[in-house]
């Protein structure tokens, strides 16, 4: 009997055809964007609806270090449509560090239908890290200063041995 449950569960499952929105973006290693400080990159992602009916898209994004190229209130996919490309210029701030950047696309309610739909939303962040420009010479005045210190004190030391040595 419970092997015919599930048998016919399986069947019912099977038997519905689900479509959904679907976002694709640019690949990033270890889910991470590397940019020199102060320095911008185009990151880009793909609206995908492979439904029957038209659909609404809004897009809400961290616009603290991204900006949308040709940015639309809501955009609009036709049916089986896929590969709507949005660019995001992202902007790497001047401190360096890791920081937390993410997009979130929603569905938007269609203006005639009834029902109770289900409105999808895909949210997706990943890293932002700010590194120095490899190719520029950075001086560590910690370094140089502790050197400096250690310096004057080996010098200090090497002064006053000579001063005993010469007295005897």
């Amino acid at each position: 009997m419970r092997c015919i449950i599930f048998l016919l569960f399986i069947l019912v499952i099977a038997s519905f055809k689900v479509n959904a929105i679907s976002v694709v973006s640019d690949y990033l290693a270890n889910d991470t964007l590397e940019l020199i400080r102060g320095t911008s990159k185009i990151y880009g992602i793909r609206l995908q609806n492979p439904t029957e009916n038209e659909v609404g898209i809004k897009l809400d994004y961290d616009a603290t270090f991204m900006k949308v190229i040709d940015y639309k209130e809501v955009y609009t996919l036709a049916p089986k449509e896929i590969g709507r490309s949005i660019l995001f210029n992202v902007t790497a701030p001047k401190e360096p560090g890791l920081y937390r950047v993410g997009y979130t696309v929603s569905e938007v309610e269609p203006s005639g239908g009834g029902g109770l739909p289900i409105r999808l939303k895909i949210n997706r962040n990943f890293n932002l890290r700010a590194i120095k420009d490899p190719n520029k010479f950075y001086i560590n005045y910690f370094l140089v200063g502790y050197i400096l210190v250690l310096a004057i004190a080996v010098f200090a030391l090497f002064k006053k041995m000579t001063r005993k040595s010469a007295t005897k």
